[in-house]
């Protein structure tokens, strides 16, 4: 089950321009603005895992049972460490761990660039399948293009149709009058760790499974997802 994180109350730092406004005769809550920092703890059992967080925050007017009041608005740029968009099998390739890893970090503070990072992480998965990023004379091949190699080699077209739609993405993200979103660049990384599950964990399911179906029982040569690694003789 996944733990959650628990943040204690933002410590608030008002902007110097905010700060000299209060004196103004015309002044009002909205004028008030300025950074926040924040102290979160991982709830799970065996983590306490300490997460630093920073952003922006700001008063404005908020409909509250039919009548206006005054609410703070608080929009976080940064947590470290980040928050990992999704987990990469074990089996993976570790420059794929990288680029999800890199696209963490820039989640908060330009969804943008998070999904040109996923748009990346899939480039970096080709390359491991031996998928060049070149052509013989020495000119950039298009990830779209890869892909479709990847796919004509054998690949599982469905998770080619995966990796283009984080493709797409991606793309939007690299331009500068990108307006993607958070929710797209989520959408992204669920479509990445679909393709990522079927990539590396379904094949080793079914091997598990098939193993167990030879031995009619448990196959206790196999270790199970729960069995911990071989330790090295003392």
């Amino acid at each position: 089950m996944d733990a959650r994180i628990n943040f204690e109350k933002p410590t608030e730092i008002l902007d110097p321009g905010s700060a000299s406004s209060q004196d103004h005769p015309a002044w009002e809550p909205d004028w008030i603005y300025g950074s926040f920092h924040i102290v979160g703890r991982c709830e799970g059992a065996d983590c306490g895992q300490i997460v630093l967080g920073v952003g922006s925050f700001r008063v404005g007017q908020a409909e509250r049972e039919y009548e206006q009041q005054y609410a703070t608005w608080y929009s976080l740029d940064y947590l470290s460490p980040p928050i990992i968009l999704l987990r990469v099998p074990e089996s993976a390739p570790t420059i794929v761990s990288d680029g999800i890893e890199r696209a963490s970090r820039l989640l908060l503070a330009d969804p943008g660039l998070a999904a040109t990072a996923l748009r990346t992480t899939v480039e970096l998965f080709l390359t491991s399948e031996g998928v060049a990023a070149q052509d013989a004379n020495g000119n950039f091949i298009s990830a779209h293009k890869r892909i479709g190699q990847w796919e004509a080699a054998g690949g599982d077209p469905k998770v080619a149709a995966l990796f283009k739609a984080v493709k797409w993405i991606g793309n939007v993200g690299t331009h500068e009058d990108s307006d993607l979103t958070l929710k797209d660049v989520l959408e992204g990384a669920e479509f990445l760790d679909e393709a990522f599950h079927r990539l590396f964990v379904g094949p080793d399911i079914d091997l598990r499974a098939q193993a167990i179906n030879s031995a009619k029982g448990p196959n206790r040569a196999t270790p199970g997802p729960s069995a911990s690694p071989p330790q090295p003789a003392p």
